[in-house]
């Protein structure tokens, strides 16, 4: 998606001013609240949605944010807003650290962990929050009504804004791969942990600020504001809008209020109804209901330039004695060899040889146990694999993202300024053309400077356009 289209970004406009144009406060309230948990949804989009990590710390750190506004109202007014979205993204700042590291369902019960925590300390910390009675009696400091709507609604169309520009383009293809191939963003050069850190922080920073909003709206915040029942909301309202448009919280957080006013005479039957919506969506439209009214547009994958660039990057790739153990297993012993620009040398050897553990040793995906590797002197053996990349080496991988053809990896890798190529058996089950397609890259990739290591099993083809042959048997240079 290149942005957000004029119609949303009218309809943006136009709740809010409908809102203070034509709806009693119990409407504008209903208003109030859409804007806030848009606010909520909108922050969760950056982490769940952009990045697919499932955090279940969301709804905490909207109390967090509810908390401190409560506590500072009195002594700072309307700044207490200001003071809930610094709370909320000191607390998720300092979570971020430990759990950061966690991949999958780890990350997911790991924030998970963090929710609980701070939903004890809401209740049992009695002398500052009050404990299951929670907080009153501030809600006079800070601004309700009309003057509560139109800032919490400005605030999110800055937010929707900002997201679909972030978004666009080069940025919203990096949190594809982020999300969907961290290990292909890292050897590209990307920086994913430091991705997941803002997107985490800044997303705990927008739970603060609507929960902030929430304390101002209805002058009450006890420990039920940290509770997974926010949580759920924002989760599914998110999923219902959808996770990755621009609009997806906003309409999910619309869904999220009216419903429950729609279906009132049913009593708890809303609660039905909202389940069969959201598994409707899931079912059938799981880019949600802003996906299926604003399709995003595909993303044209990169491809080879007419001409290469000249690599201009590092002049020459030196490994020197660089092993590396798995448990008891040596998969690398002792390997010594070089890479110059405009040099293409090949890695052969039976499977189990070591060849992929070499690149990945390389570009930094596995830290060596001994020895080193530089390039132009400059030692890589403990830099992490996005700081590899940007010094001019990339790697590709066996199997090509889902949708893209065998030269979408080696387009993406030259995108980014490499002087050096590490090619991942990328002629395996190539047809005859794509292998001629290959050789003639392979060449134009000499001619223009590049330094490439490829490893593959058809050694007579690798003779043909290659350099040097290395060939690894048990971890070891064998000639």
């Amino acid at each position: 998606m290149s942005g957000l289209r004029w119609p949303w970004i009218v309809v943006l406009v136009a709740v809010p001013v409908a809102a203070l144009a034509l709806l009693p406060p119990f409407g504008q309230r209903l208003a109030i609240l859409v804007g806030l948990y848009g606010l909520l949804g909108a922050g969760y989009q950056l982490v769940f949605g952009r990045l697919g990590a499932l955090n279940l710390a969301q709804g905490a750190l909207f109390g967090v944010g509810a908390y401190a506004a409560a506590l500072a109202a009195p002594l700072v007014g309307p700044l207490a807003f200001v003071v809930a979205v610094l709370a909320a993204a000191v607390v998720a700042a300092l979570a971020a650290a430990p759990i950061l590291r966690l991949q999958s369902h780890y990350f997911a019960l790991a924030t998970l962990a963090l929710a609980s925590l701070v939903n004890l300390a809401a209740v049992h910390a009695e002398r500052l929050t009050g404990g299951a009675n929670g907080l009153i009696g501030f809600g006079a400091a800070l601004p309700r009504g009309t003057a509560l709507l139109v800032p919490v609604w400005l605030c999110l169309i800055a937010v929707v804004l900002a997201q679909a520009h972030f978004f666009a383009g080069r940025r919203g293809e990096t949190a594809r791969l982020v999300r969907e191939a961290p290990l292909v963003a890292a050897t590209l050069g990307v920086d994913t942990r430091r991705w997941r850190f803002v997107a985490f922080v800044a997303g705990g920073a927008l739970a603060g600020l609507a929960g902030a909003g929430s304390a101002a709206l209805s002058g009450v915040v006890s420990p039920e504001t940290t509770g997974f029942s926010v949580m759920l909301l924002c989760l599914t309202s998110v999923v219902l809008g959808g996770a990755r448009h621009p609009m997806g919280a906003v309409l999910g957080a619309a869904i999220a209020v009216c419903l429950p006013e729609m279906f009132r005479a049913l009593n708890g039957g809303w609660l039905l109804a909202y389940a069969v919506a959201t598994l409707a969506v899931v079912l059938w439209a799981p880019q949600g209901i802003a996906g299926l009214i604003d399709p995003p547009a595909p993303v044209p994958p990169p491809v080879l330039p007419g001409e290469l660039v000249p690599a201009t990057k590092g002049r020459r790739l030196v490994l020197t004695r660089v092993s590396k153990a798995f448990g008891g297993v040596e998969a690398l012993s002792g390997v010594s060899l070089s890479v110059r620009q405009g040099e293409i040398v090949g890695l052969v050897g039976a499977n189990g040889s070591g060849k992929t553990t070499l690149l990945n040793v390389i570009c930094g995906l596995e830290p060596a146990d001994s020895g080193a590797i530089t390039l132009d002197g400059r030692h890589l053996e403990r830099a992490p694999a996005h700081a590899i990349a940007r010094a001019g080496i990339a790697r590709t991988f066996q199997a090509p993202l889902p949708g893209e053809t065998r030269g979408v990896g080696i387009a993406r890798a030259l995108g980014r300024g490499v002087s050096f190529l590490l090619l991942d058996e990328p002629l395996a089950g190539a047809t005859p053309p794509e292998k001629a397609d290959l050789v003639a890259l392979l060449q134009r990739l000499r001619a223009a400077g590049y330094g490439v290591m490829i490893v593959d099993h058809d050694t007579g083809l690798l003779s043909t356009v290659c350099d040097r042959l290395v060939a690894l048997d048990r971890g070891k240079v064998a000639a």
